[in-house]
């Protein structure tokens, strides 16, 4: 399955970093190794899980563009930014409010990149990192107010931890090379939802490495550089994956623990060759996602470049028998397969919890190949190609 990633779009994210903090040493946790060449499993995603399906509704007031992304998907609402507007949706899928708020005025953000959504104080936040504030909205979008953020939170890393608490992931100022970053800093910080103080966690970023693909498209070289987060909501809980990290660590009462461990080295020639992150969490399932770090192009169309088939692999770790393994899911009223890095978890938080989006054309190019049953083709039959996507959710068994 090929893997396209937009240059355009990439090289405007930020650099993506990562770290250790030398004084925990992990002690029997689950390992993975991330040079291992793990096998192939198919899994029929209705045995290890219930699987429905929500339609975004369709107007001409809420209509998804492509530069979409997903805050939010639980039995509470759902949350989604395209186009600088966040779009709310009912639990069955009926538009909720639009948030239109772009622009230079008091009470306003000048983009959109991210946001997060407490569903039982009823309010959104969102990070400008252009003005260093952190803005808060009702969920009609009224505007309530506003907090100066006296640090440059990272692009993407922001998520609500609890009633009273905001993590956020804190830049260092100034350039860095790849490497031990000399005095370490602590970036995991809690902001208050109150009042917006800022409480910096102990833990410390020590070291420093990018991820980047380069290429050629025409005669012009490109390096593209990915953003990942380090933060994570998975399960109700939160964890610290940071990619130049030997252990992802969670968060529990004000401290983070180590979870899981990652061999070898990422600081050692070898192991630097590699990244792990983590991507979901579940009763009896981790899911992980391990990149090589020099990716070599294959080819390239326009503006994109065609990355080789194995410069990410997938792993389902077994918490039962320590087995890990690529999963492969089918689904009984779909016949395409399904690859699991299309499964997102970090944006669900109800337990044990992830979505798949489907395209509406995608749906009706496989209802038109005999390919739906169910209730799937049922939706399939009432969508037109340039409806809002259908979203999967699965909830995996206990």
């Amino acid at each position: 399955m090929k893997r396209i990633l937009y240059g355009t779009a990439l090289m405007l994210a930020l650099l993506a970093t990562a770290c250790g903090d030398a004084n925990q040493k992990p002690s029997a946790l689950p390992q993975i190794d991330v040079r291992t060449d793990y096998p192939e499993k198919e899994i029929c995603l209705q045995d290890v899980a219930d699987v429905s399906y929500i339609p975004l509704e369709t107007t001409d007031d809420v209509l998804l563009h492509n530069s979409l992304s997903f805050e939010d998907v639980s039995s509470k609402g759902i949350v989604c930014v395209s186009d600088n507007k966040i779009f709310l949706f009912h639990p069955d899928g009926k538009s909720r409010a639009v948030l239109n708020r772009q622009g230079q005025g008091p009470g306003e953000y000048r983009y959109v990149h991210y946001a997060s959504v407490d569903w039982d104080r009823e309010e959104i936040y969102v990070n400008d990192i252009h003005q260093n504030l952190m803005l808060v909205y009702s969920l009609d979008g009224t505007y309530k107010q506003q907090f100066d953020l006296e640090m440059r939170g990272r692009q993407g890393d922001m998520l609500c931890d609890d009633d009273a608490h905001i993590v956020l992931y804190k830049e260092k100022s100034g350039s860095l090379e790849v490497g031990n970053i000399v005095p370490p800093y602590r970036p995991v910080v809690l902001m208050s939802k109150e009042d917006g103080s800022i409480d910096s966690l102990s833990h410390q970023q020590d070291y420093y490495t990018t991820v980047s693909v380069e290429g050629k498209v025409g005669d012009n070289s490109l390096t593209m550089l990915l953003p990942i987060p380090a933060l994570r909501k998975l399960n109700g809980e939160v964890y610290v994956s940071e990619v130049a990290s030997d252990t992802i660590y969670r968060l529990a009462d004000g401290r983070l623990e180590p979870f899981v461990a990652r061999t070898p080295s990422v600081k050692e020639e070898d192991g630097g060759k590699y990244l792990l992150q983590l991507k979901g969490v579940t009763p009896n399932h981790y899911f992980f996602s391990v990149m090589k770090k020099e990716w070599i192009p294959e080819s390239s169309v326009g503006s994109s470049l065609h990355i080789a088939d194995d410069a990410i692999n997938d792993l389902m770790y077994d918490k039962r028998t320590g087995e890990s393994f690529h999963p492969i899911f089918s689904l009984r009223e779909y016949k395409a397969k399904l690859f699991y890095e299309g499964l997102t978890f970090e944006s669900c938080s109800d337990a044990n919890t992830a979505y798949l989006k489907l395209e509406a054309f995608d749906l009706i190019e496989a209802l038109e190949a005999g390919e739906l049953s169910g209730e799937l083709k049922t939706i399939a039959e009432g969508l037109k190609e340039d409806d809002n996507p259908v979203l999967m959710v699965v909830k995996f068994k206990e």
